[in-house]
């Protein structure tokens, strides 16, 4: 008997990852997942191509996150009962598969693939955005390319208002005073999220937003200092995600008022 098209090992774990959000985070994607990501945005691509760079991007991801997928997959599974459960314990058989070529771990690189590049597709949207003030300099152009780079750092590194809830809170009890951002700079910006930011900002190039991308470089060039306060990639990054906070408390609110 063939097996029912909705039971398929694709439609099972494309259920899973719907219900869970079960992924690969953004910070350890590596060279092997934008390459793949490049690949998914072209027209017309062969699909032998295609295959060989999943499995490049999977044998890079799946011997290092193997173990907490697992993990992950086994607390969803000790709470679902029904069909949940059943597609559950199918997942996790592949999960506990060491070999990268599994389903589940295939899967969940082709997702993070696309997730990165739809937050490439998102960064560069803002510097084009950007372009005209940023051409046309001075304070408004300055403004303008930091904005554009804070909301690239938050789409590229995929940090999300909730990450630092309670600081944000505390930085919006204060009235949004400078000494209550510098607060906010430092108890959130780490050494290694801050040299994140700057590579993942060093890899953007739009031709059609040269003024933009040279201003976004120049901005990241270097060593983050040593004062997160300081830090001209990291402000403009965290200001962001007050910013979208703000914006989904306010939603909320209208939300519940209807």
């Amino acid at each position: 008997m063939t097996e029912r098209s909705e039971d398929t090992s694709a439609a099972v774990i494309a259920r899973v990852l719907r219900r869970t959000g079960l992924g690969f985070p953004r910070g350890v994607v590596d060279a092997q997942t934008a390459r793949l990501a490049a690949l998914l945005d072209q027209p017309d691509l062969d699909p032998g191509t295609l295959d060989a760079q999943v499995s490049a991007a999977t044998l890079t991801l799946w011997g290092d996150l193997q173990p907490p997928i697992v993990a992950a997959v086994l607390v969803h599974l000790s709470r679902a009962d029904g069909q949940d459960q059943q597609d559950l314990e199918r997942v996790l058989a592949w999960a506990e598969r060491d070999d990268p070529d599994n389903p589940l771990a295939r899967a969940l690189t082709v997702r993070a693939a696309q997730e990165l590049g739809t937050a490439v597709r998102y960064a560069e949207d803002q510097l084009r955005a950007a372009e005209a003030a940023v051409a046309m300099g001075g304070p408004a152009g300055a403004l303008a390319a930091a904005r554009a780079l804070g909301a690239a750092v938050v789409a590229l590194l995929d940090v999300d208002p909730e990450d630092f809830a309670a600081e944000i809170v505390d930085y919006i009890d204060d009235d949004q005073s400078a000494e209550a951002l510098d607060e906010l700079a430092r108890i959130t910006g780490d050494p290694e999220t801050r040299l994140w930011a700057r590579a993942a900002l060093a890899a953007l190039e739009l031709g059609d937003a040269p003024a933009a991308t040279l201003a976004v470089h120049a901005l990241a060039a270097g060593e983050p200092p040593e004062d997160p306060a300081a830090d001209a990639v990291w402000v403009p990054a965290i200001l962001a995600l007050v910013e979208e906070g703000l914006e989904r408390a306010l939603a909320q609110e209208v939300e519940d008022a209807e």
